[in-house]
């Protein structure tokens, strides 16, 4: 799978919605979608993933996740649960090769996954995996690349030609860790695309805020109860 997704919405004739880092906070989420009389007939939804953990009804992210009008990044909490099934599939009975992935997983909010039954959580599973790392969103009028936390060498063009390799070693990880642009308030702008839309560092002040091309939209779900909807058109 590639690990960008384009999707080319020039021709699309509803409006186009960005929110990111709900971590099981569906009840903000039916807020706003209320609030903008969203249509899910013509209306889409891009998320720049952690839509579980931490919140309190992570075990229903299938429920909106899997919906036809919804478009999702892979973020750093979607991996943790990756990284942790895999693990316990590589591990042959040897728990030792399980324990980094499974304390990674429950320390970050993940303990409501070992609650649920094996058949959610392969569920699970194969949705988040199924997740490409990034978007590339064609309008009409800008290209705006989607992912959950850094673009890597904060150059879009560079970060789509990564080979699997390079993505392994740390092309990934930038994706979906990394936090040196906002923390350093760093006012770069991401070459090869004219809006870059992310998660993950909840921002100072609890609104959406923008630095350089970058708009920081993660307002700290479980600990303000808010998040970010940004119409992109």
């Amino acid at each position: 799978m590639e690990h960008i997704k384009t999707l080319d919405m020039r021709q699309h004739k509803g409006r186009i919605f960005f929110t990111t880092d709900l971590h099981g906070h569906y009840d903000l989420l039916h807020e706003k979608l209320k609030e903008v009389a969203f249509d899910s007939s013509v209306d889409i939804l891009v998320s720049g993933a952690d839509w579980c953990d931490r919140g309190p009804d992570s075990q229903h992210v299938l429920d909106y996740l899997n919906e036809p009008w919804i478009y999702s990044v892979r973020g750093n909490h979607e991996q943790m649960i990756i990284d942790y099934i895999e693990a316990l599939a590589d591990a042959g009975g040897d728990d030792r090769s399980v324990r980094q992935p499974f304390e990674m997983l429950f320390f970050n909010g993940g303990q409501w996954f070992f609650d649920i039954k094996q058949s959610h959580q392969m569920r699970i599973y194969e949705s988040f995996k199924s997740l490409p790392l990034a978007i590339e969103l064609l309008t009409p009028t800008e290209k705006i690349g989607i992912l959950h936390a850094q673009c890597p060498y904060n150059n879009w063009d560079e970060f789509k030609k990564m080979t699997g390799a390079e993505l392994e070693f740390n092309g990934a990880a930038t994706a979906q860790w990394a936090r040196t642009n906002y923390d350093k308030q760093a006012d770069i702008q991401v070459k090869g695309v004219d809006r870059l839309m992310v998660g993950h560092t909840p921002t100072d002040s609890g609104e959406v805020e923008v630095l350089g091309n970058a708009w920081y939209c993660d307002l700290g779900s479980f600990f303000r109860d808010k998040i970010s909807f940004v119409q992109l058109m």
